[in-house]
């Protein structure tokens, strides 16, 4: 990937936030070092990680660069970063203000929505071997109804997490789906999580109606 506008664009979204969270979490953390380093590591991880496409071909794009930058946070002083740390930071970026303003508010069900996420579905099973590190997955609207299916076979971050050698902080990052199709007005049921070690990840995608609609219960056992 290239250090370019995205990657300088995620580095400006979530620097911040993730500095003042983790100051807060860890006083004793030099924090003039510590970000010097993790900003130095997160341009490394960037420079050597392929390529997953361009925004307009593929949402997940910029979401390499912020799993890139995560990574980053955490190999830097990876000693320090225990379970509650992690999830709190992760709940902390997932609300920051730049994704409030990108997410918040916004239907995940608009007729928009829904349209790129079919059409970059089926490119990412065109082009995954231009694309090897890339997403690979499907989408299935349910007709005339605020609900739909996501299923990757494959992960983007848990391939970059691999590459890092981090995959087992997997688990905390895959939250922050949760929290995205919260913001967007949706409720999200998964039982099966690539960062966990499954086949796939089973995202079903419902409106808060619809979700009462249906009676959903969330599963005894969503990841």
């Amino acid at each position: 990937m290239k250090n370019g506008f995205m990657g300088a664009f995620v580095k400006l979204a979530f620097a911040k936030t993730a500095f003042s969270y983790l100051e807060q979490q860890l006083p004793n953390l030099d924090m003039a070092s510590y970000s010097r380093r993790v900003l130095a590591e997160y341009k490394a991880i960037v420079a050597r990680t392929p390529s997953v496409g361009t925004m307009r071909d593929n949402m997940f794009a910029m979401t390499m660069y912020a799993g890139a930058f995560f990574i980053a946070l955490y190999k830097t002083e990876p000693e320090l970063f225990t379970s509650e740390i992690i999830q709190g930071l992760v709940k902390e970026v997932s609300y920051c203000p730049l994704m409030r303003m990108a997410k918040e508010g916004k239907s995940a069900f608009t007729e928009k929505e829904v349209q790129t996420r079919a059409t970059q579905a089926a490119w990412s099973r065109k082009h995954i071997d231009d694309y090897p590190m890339n997403w690979y997955w499907f989408f299935e609207k349910v007709p005339g109804k605020d609900e739909y299916f996501i299923t990757h076979k494959q992960c983007g971050i848990c391939k970059l997490a691999q590459q890092e050698g981090v995959s087992h902080i997997m688990r905390y990052l895959c939250a922050m789906d949760y929290y995205t199709f919260e913001m967007q007005g949706a409720v999200l049921d998964r039982t099966k999580t690539l960062g966990y070690g499954d086949d796939e990840c089973n995202f079903h995608v419902m409106s808060a109606e619809r979700a009462a609609e249906i009676g959903f219960v969330k599963s005894a056992d969503a990841k």
